[in-house]
């Protein structure tokens, strides 16, 4: 068999089993074995008469025949495991009965300097020359039915089942407004020209729709060429286009989308497998394996009943090729991919340890201890090329504390990589509700979405995932821009007693919104987070959606595109300590969101912008001190970091951080621990450096006239969000305030939302005085709103202006009437920041001089911040209106 360089590269940095030295029964299995012989010798006899067994299920026989002959083992029992390709007929299960003791452990371990494959693959031959570039063979249990695979693996690598396109996404349009209430929003949408078709092997076509955190996976009911729709056989978690309104697709596994170097097809009706090579693959020694199991390892014993699987050891094993499977009409989508199995799945398994061992090439989850799984240890596992996620711990059970907890396992040590091929929602180490567990050590990294999750209920109900401690991690390059809504290491629900401490995180690049590194997001309450280290993320180092009595001290948070630190849902009790923090960025704010209610408490924080942006909010740090008592100890000033550019975030002697009483933090310790070419194998990794977006301009000037927009698209640099029935929101020359163009909305009867459709912009004026101004044309029937806001949640209101029947409203307070079917100029001058207070508005009515109304109230009286420029169409029936000449700029300094 030819070994893939990780196996290589695996089988030299781990030691010689311990097993090998160990006292004791051994028995010994070889690819060149018989199971009619005794097992008990290393290799054949001379005679061929005596030797090892051939199958790792008959060496299991007899250790249970052994115990029973014994009444009990009186020693310790190891099964050695030559070097070679195992396929497995079936999945290897353990039970109660292959349990060793305390005393007299059961080990499976590969034969010393020698790495067993135990896989869930066949071998393919047969391959013969076909049309142009392809290659084919043809499978006779394909054809009959008995076997089907959706993974395939050459010379060791993964390749793409047909695809299409090959690289990105196709873009849905959607049939309506996603509403959560309405079951047919997550049943099908519409279609751009030619992207899908009535294909002739539709029913094994598969369709991968992305959508915030999650990706759905489904088979196709039906596809309308007239209509452009395709209805889907199960419905997905979330109505399509509710988190993106064009969402990502791609269309997998028909025969029309095999067009590239690297792609595979199966025909289930004829058994034909066709493959295009890659450049250099030889017909006549290209090694190729399919799966044909999902589940490769399963301990099953159980723990309501007292009985489990325990004391029984692997080491230094690899299990290889297990496959990927969904119901064509259930639901396929969910945070984690908690729906999926795993290749090594356990239930009732205690007091057992993966050491040593190698999880690849599996289509769902690597390792999973679920119910009643306790005291296990997966130590220096390999765990990569994986359809989803690596090691899962628990139940995923909403809202309720599981009658059997699965707790109180190490991972330690391990290398958990290389995730997410199939279902991009995998997590490298996934806790459900299981409590003390204990994660260290690790590095966890290429993954499309979180890289650890601790924790399973939203919100303050009771939670089984208590004092787990995850600590030493190294945690890196998450995302890739293709999910969202993700954390270095996230959180959930109560857990008192969880520490989250001397961990190293950085590289997290999401989709759209929501790529941090420390996450405590819903209900997540009573957890430390300490003496960590996060750099480059999207989105921010610490993010908390909402929770309580959370402690965050002694951390460095550094280099995001947005906000640093972020607090998102305000409630009435303390959301967070936050004290003894480096706060550093080059790039967006050191605080974002919302921070008006006060219930945290900061202090003995240093923060520094490098280009001298150091407000916190909208204030300075001493604004920030006496308007909310917060931070009294705090500094701003550089942290003397050692070469941040580099990423060396270590601290010089003369650092003002150690005045605050930080203590310095030795990323020497964390990650993969041992010998060199252990430690050294994730070197071995190549990949593009991670570039962060470029922030929100801080100032968001803008001046359009639409003029260098074709008619008929939309506003660029703006949201369009509503276009359905017949609303739209699209350039026009029916007419225009000055040039050619303008922008027309029209509005329509029986949309979901009154405030659809509507266009906004996200201007990022924070302080001065900021000029608004615009061209408007109502015609009648027509009702134009116009609304300024911040980014709080919930926003606050500012300029707030609406055209209605002819007249012209701030708030509800009436101004003056406006003509119908004419061209009315507005002005507005918008004082921000701390002096906020109030609005100017001039009007320019055709043929006259300015009104001018000053002094008008703002829609809220702690608006601050111009985040949102909204221009909404309110009408219920069929009307229009015309925006032209938006321009919003500084009118002073806001420095």
């Amino acid at each position: 068999m030819r070994t893939h360089l990780w196996g290589i590269l695996a089988m030299a940095a781990m030691a010689v089993p311990a097993a090998a030295a160990a006292p004791g029964i051994r028995f010994y299995v070889a690819t060149n074995g018989n199971d009619a012989w005794s097992g008990r010798q290393a290799a054949p006899n001379a005679a061929r008469t005596d030797g090892p067994f051939a199958t790792v299920t008959r060496a299991r026989a007899a250790v249970r025949a052994l115990k029973e002959k014994e009444g009990g083992l009186k020693q310790p029992v190891t099964i050695l495991i030559r070097g070679g390709f195992y396929p497995l007929a079936e999945t290897l299960r353990f039970t109660p009965e292959d349990s060793g003791t305390a005393a007299y452990p059961v080990t499976y371990a590969a034969y010393p300097g020698e790495q067993p494959v135990l896989s869930g693959g066949r071998r393919l031959g047969g391959w013969q020359k076909g049309e142009g570039e392809l290659w084919t063979t043809r499978i006779p249990e394909v054809a009959a039915g008995k076997w089907y695979f959706r993974q395939l693996f050459v010379n060791g690598q993964r390749r793409t089942r047909a695809r299409t396109p090959n690289d990105g996404y196709l873009r849905a349009d959607l049939l309506g407004e996603p509403r959560r209430e309405d079951p047919n929003s997550r049943l099908g949408f519409r279609f751009q020209e030619g992207d899908l078709k009535p294909y002739p092997d539709l029913e094994d076509v598969n369709v991968v729709i992305y959508h915030s955190w999650t990706a759905s996976w489904h088979h196709i009911a039906e596809v309308n060429t007239q209509e452009r729709t395709v209805k889907l056989a199960a419905p997905s978690g979330w109505p399509i286009g509710y988190w993106d309104r064009r969402p990502r697709y791609v269309v997998e596994n028909t025969r029309e989308a095999l067009d590239a170097p690297g792609e595979w097809y199966l025909d289930r009706k004829t058994g034909v497998l066709t493959y295009w090579p890659l450049p250099g693959e030889s017909l006549e020694t290209a090694e190729v394996v399919a799966p044909a199991l999902r589940t490769l390892l399963r301990f099953t014993g159980d723990p309501e009943m007292g009985l489990w699987v325990e004391h029984l050891n692997l080491e230094g094993l690899s299990f290889q090729h297990a496959d990927w499977h969904i119901e064509r009409d259930k639901p396929a989508d969910g945070q984690a991919a908690v729906f999926l199995n795993a290749a090594v799945m356990a239930t009732g398994m205690r007091r057992c340890a993966l050491t040593r061992c190698e999880v690849a090439h599996v289509g769902e989850h690597a390792v999973w201890l679920q119910r009643g799984s306790v005291e296990n240890r997966l130590e220096q596992c390999h765990l990569h090329d994986l359809g989803a996620g690596g090691v899962y711990i628990g139940e995923a059970l909403h809202g309720t504390v599981p009658a059997v907890t699965t707790g109180a396992n190490t991972v330690h040590n391990c290398f958990i990589h290389d995730g997410g091929h199939v279902f991009p929602a995998g997590i490298g180490v996934w806790i459900g509700q299981s409590p003390e567990n204990h994660v260290s050590h690790n590095e966890i990294c290429d993954f499309y979405y979180s890289g650890m999750s601790v924790g399973w209920t939203w919100g303050y109900t009771d939670s089984a995932a208590r004092g787990n401690l995850i600590e030493f991690n190294h945690i890196h390059h998450l995302g890739k821009g293709v999910l969202s809504d993700m954390g270095g290491i996230y959180t959930l629900g109560i857990q008192p007693g969880t520490v989250l401490r001397n961990n190293c995180i950085h590289d997290v690049l999401s989709y759209s919104y929501g790529g941090w590194g420390l996450y405590t997001d819903e209900g997540s309450t009573g957890i430390l987070l300490e003496k960590n280290v996060v750099y480059r993320t999207k989105s921010g180092g610490f993010h908390q959606h909402y929770g309580r009595e959370n402690v965050v001290r002694n951390n460095i948070f550094a280099i995001a595109s947005e906000g640093e630190i972020i607090r998102s849902r305000e409630e009435d009790h303390l959301s967070f300590i936050f004290e003894r923090n480096i706060v550093y960025q080059t790039l967006g704010p050191l605080l974002g969101s919302n921070w008006s209610n006060h219930q945290f408490r900061m202090d003995r924080n240093l923060y520094w912008h490098t280009d001298g942006w150091n407000d916190l909010t909208d204030l300075t740090l001493a604004e920030w001190q006496e308007e909310t008592g917060q931070d009294r100890g705090s500094l701003v000033a550089d942290p003397r970091f050692v070469a941040p550019e580099q990423d060396d975030f270590r601290l010089r002697p003369d650092s003002p951080a150690l005045q605050l009483g930080f203590e310095p933090i030795d990323l020497s310790t964390v990650g993969l621990v041992g010998d060199k070419a252990w430690t050294d194998l994730p070197k071995q990794v190549k990949r593009e450096p991670m570039v962060l977006p470029e922030p929100a301009p801080r100032q968001g000037a803008l001046d359009d006239g639409f003029e260098t927009t074709a008619v008929g698209e939309p506003a660029a640099g703006a949201v369009t969000s509503g276009e359905e029935n017949g609303a739209a929101i699209r350039v026009t020359t029916e007419t225009a305030a000055a040039g050619k163009h303008a922008l027309k909305f029209t509005d329509a009867p029986g949309l979901a939302r009154e405030w659809q459709p509507h266009l906004s912009y996200q201007p990022n004026f924070r302080r001065g005085t900021v000029r608004i101004s615009f061209d408007l044309r109502v015609e009648p029937g027509a009702i134009a709103w116009i609304e300024g806001r911040d980014a709080a949640n919930p926003y606050r209101v500012g300029p707030s202006l609406r055209v209605r029947a002819g007249q012209l409203l701030a708030g509800e307070q009436a101004l003056l009437p406006v003509p119908v079917g004419e061209w009315v100029h507005y002005e507005l001058t918008c004082t921000l920041g701390q002096t906020a207070a109030t609005y100017d508005l001039a009007v320019t009515l055709p043929g006259q001089p300015p009104r001018h109304f000053p002094g008008l109230a703002y829609g809220s009286h702690e608006f601050r911040r111009l985040q949102w420029l909204g221009f909404i169409s309110e009408a219920t029936d069929t009307s229009v209106f015309y925006l032209d000449n938006v321009k919003v700029e500084e009118a002073t300094d806001p420095r």
